[in-house]
């Protein structure tokens, strides 16, 4: 053997040992890779999740899923079967450079658990004009040399901190999709899904009818009886959903963004129970505030919801435009000024509804449904917004009387129509 051959095996045994050494020098990945190596292959698992999800894969899903925990596969079975019901036109996770806290690991998955946050990226094909990014987590550990998700919730079983869940976070769903609507319903709702997008395909065409700008109708509406669902709405008028027939709620852009990618409403069972006429003008009602979406952010809550209540009663004879039983003896009582934003919902909320809706009918009535639309816009003033203490300016421009006037006019028409 030559003396060239001779030193080219030398190098190769001492690469051979050096890397023998490298690889016993630990029997745990974490203690020997990098911050930035680890999210590489993080990302990796997470990136096999949502393409399962996309091409409705479960193997490819749940590759990456550790199987020691009966109930969190269970859970992943079921977020698989929800997400996979939706017409997603985007989904996907980056993993983020920031991780959470480790007090917020169970110490069940083990001492050397990475907890980085998540940004989750998802789109509706046809109901959300652009991505909404959320901030969520996911907890990984080895298990049997091999990096796998242990659970995708706090030690607590909660939801990461800030994360704003949707109905296939927290439950079983049924979708249904009917002439451009997307319902998503629960097992206990599903039976009346039917009945519900029905009642909704008209109010849409209703609510179409009466609007000045073009709305494509497509609409995505919740019916919910788990408790899970009902507790996650966040900002809830009066602070109880179950207090309300429904309700109305934006999908933003992001955290802290003010871009809403898509208006979408709920409705309670007790509506769908309570039957015609309610259903329909309650349904018009939603569908008023998602056709209108922000046209009308920053206008006094008296407008917006004077508006929706008219809109939700145009279709019907006079004779079934029912209102709240306490309005007649209010309006009596003498009414000197329109309701403020900051109480409108609240224990006078039923007549400060009753006021609004017949303000905005009055206006209707008296100068046209188009003024309605252009005290809209001026009230909006491009995306500003008006104040209550500012309104008064805007009255006088489009209408000639103020806020005090416009009450007044709008108690007088109560006692003059259920009088």
């Amino acid at each position: 053997m030559s003396g060239r051959a001779r030193a080219a095996l030398l190098v190769a045994a001492i690469l051979l040992a050096l890397s023998g050494l490298s690889g016993c020098s630990s029997d745990d990945p974490y203690d020997a890779d990098d911050p930035a190596w680890l999210r590489s292959q993080e990302q990796h698992l997470l990136d096999q999740r949502a393409e399962g999800i996309r091409t409705h894969n479960l193997e490819l899903y749940m590759a990456g899923v550790a199987r020691g925990d009966a109930k969190f596969v269970a859970r992943q079975h079921r977020y698989f079967n929800d997400l996979t019901q939706l017409p997603l036109a985007t989904f996907r996770y980056r993993v983020l450079t920031a991780t959470w806290p480790e007090q917020l690991a169970d110490p069940r998955w083990g001492s050397k658990v990475q907890l980085p946050r998540v940004q989750q990226v998802v789109q509706l094909a046809e109901y959300d004009s652009a991505p909404s990014r959320s901030t969520t987590g996911f907890a990984f550990a080895y298990r049997h040399g091999q990096l796998k998700l242990v659970s995708d919730r706090t030690r607590t079983g909660a939801l990461f901190p800030g994360y704003e869940p949707q109905p296939w976070d927290l439950a079983a769903i049924d979708v249904h999709e009917y002439d451009g609507i997307l319902g998503v319903f629960d097992t206990r709702t599903d039976e009346g899904a039917a009945q519900l997008l029905g009642v909704v395909s008209a109010g849409v065409r209703d609510v179409q009818s009466a609007l000045p700008f073009a709305w494509s109708g497509r609409v995505v509406v919740y019916s919910f009886e788990n408790k899970r669902v009902l507790d996650s709405f966040a900002d809830v008028p009066g602070g109880n959903i179950r207090h309300l027939g429904a309700l109305t709620f934006p999908i933003r852009a992001g955290p802290g963004s003010e871009k809403n990618v898509s208006m979408r409403f709920t409705l309670l069972s007790s509506s769908l129970r309570a039957g015609e006429p309610f259903l329909g003008r309650i349904v018009r009602h939603e569908l008023t505030h998602v056709a209108v979406g922000d046209r009308d952010d920053g206008a006094p809550v008296w407008f917006a919801e004077g508006l929706a209540e008219y809109i939700g009663a145009r279709p019907l004879p006079r004779s079934e435009r029912r209102i709240a039983s306490i309005a007649l003896s209010r309006a009596r009582e003498g009414v000197t000024a329109m309701p403020a934003s900051s109480s409108f919902n609240g224990p006078d909320q039923d007549w400060h509804y009753a006021l609004s809706w017949m303000a905005c009918d009055y206006i209707a009535a008296t100068q046209g449904e188009s003024r309605l639309w252009e005290l809209m816009d001026a009230l909006h003033a491009g995306g500003a917004g008006t104040s209550d203490a500012d309104q008064d300016v805007v009255l006088r421009s489009v209408l000639g009387f103020d806020s005090h006037a416009l009450a007044r006019r709008a108690a007088a028409r109560i006692r003059n129509i259920y009088g």
